[in-house]
């Protein structure tokens, strides 16, 4: 009975709106044909935009697919490259996964890296960065009441911390050159659990993601329980361009030639990175933002190897 009566007023309903419709057209001449065009323009409108895939992994609250807007450092791609008159899409996907494939051409580009040598070498680097992170040392406060002196992680030998690290970080060259000892393991949350069970004296993290790691893994009570040392490295964090995609160079002098703009000034002054104007591509013997040597690239660039992802 039902159905029967859904199949009745429907086609009654359709017959009266386009009555309506036809009335309402002939009451004003061209209304038709003028919201078609409209209709044409934005789709047109939206057509002519050209998409940048980027690929990306989980890095919160930086990099994830789990937030609103994708995190701290998609969302500032995101405006970045919508103001440059470009539709963003992101595919997450393992951290080395996302940067072998943009060296390959199957992404346009890739964030949030350091510079390293060996990096400069396969991808292309923009003169500005997307943001800088501050690598600090967490400890649990009960085991060294007064504190912990570190400054870099050559502090941790002669202390004699053993530190728990992340497989394929940062931290592993620096480690295995200074002959430190270190508990590595495959995830963050791990290294929190290890650190907690007291069977580590130190794990070294990004502030931000280190202390929402910690309230994820260990509750939100845990900040009390934890103490953190002085950053002992701070670098700039840049997007990649592939080499090798026929994107990869037109985006990346569209990217700083925006970013010298007063427009992209104030979106980099915003992110607290771009304090001085950039003067030449990262590398042997130039400065990026006033930051690095003389005769080298940004501090602590030379220490990294190619291998490590992550996020950097």
């Amino acid at each position: 009975m039902g159905k029967r009566r859904t199949g009745i007023v429907l086609p009654v309903l359709v017959l009266m709106v386009q009555i309506v419709w036809g009335a309402v057209c002939g009451m004003v001449p061209g209304l038709t044909g003028a919201v078609a065009q409209e209709v044409g323009k934005i789709t047109e409108a939206s057509a002519q935009k050209p998409e940048v895939l980027f690929a990306v992994g989980e890095w919160p609250p930086m990099i994830t697919e789990n937030a609103a807007g994708y995190g701290i450092h998609t969302k500032r791609v995101t405006e970045v490259f919508e103001a440059m008159g470009y539709r963003v899409r992101y595919a997450f996907v393992p951290w080395r996964r996302a940067y072998e494939q943009t060296i390959a051409g199957q992404y346009a580009a890739t964030f949030s890296w350091i510079w390293t040598d060996e990096r400069a070498a396969e991808v292309l680097y923009p003169r500005y960065p997307i943001a800088k992170a501050h690598q600090i040392g967490f400890y649990r406060k009960d085991r060294f009441p007064v504190g912990l002196d570190v400054n870099a992680i050559a502090d941790i030998a002669p202390l004699g911390l053993r530190p728990v690290g992340v497989a394929s970080y940062w931290y592993e060259v620096e480690f295995r050159r200074l002959g430190i000892q270190a508990d590595i393991v495959t995830s963050s949350e791990a290294a929190w659990r290890f650190l907690d069970a007291g069977r580590a004296d130190i794990y070294f993290d990004e502030k931000d993601v280190g202390l929402m790691d910690m309230a994820r893994v260990l509750g939100e009570d845990a900040v009390k329980r934890y103490g953190i040392t002085d950053p002992v490295q701070s670098e700039n964090m840049f997007i990649l361009f592939s080499r090798d995609h026929p994107q990869g160079k037109v985006l990346r002098d569209a990217f700083d030639g925006f970013l010298d703009t007063p427009e992209g000034r104030a979106m980099c002054w915003g992110w607290g990175v771009c304090e001085q104007t950039a003067s030449a591509t990262p590398g042997p013997k130039m400065t990026v933002n006033g930051q690095g040597r003389v005769q080298g690239n940004p501090t602590g660039a030379d220490k990294v190897g190619a291998d490590q992802v992550g996020g950097f």
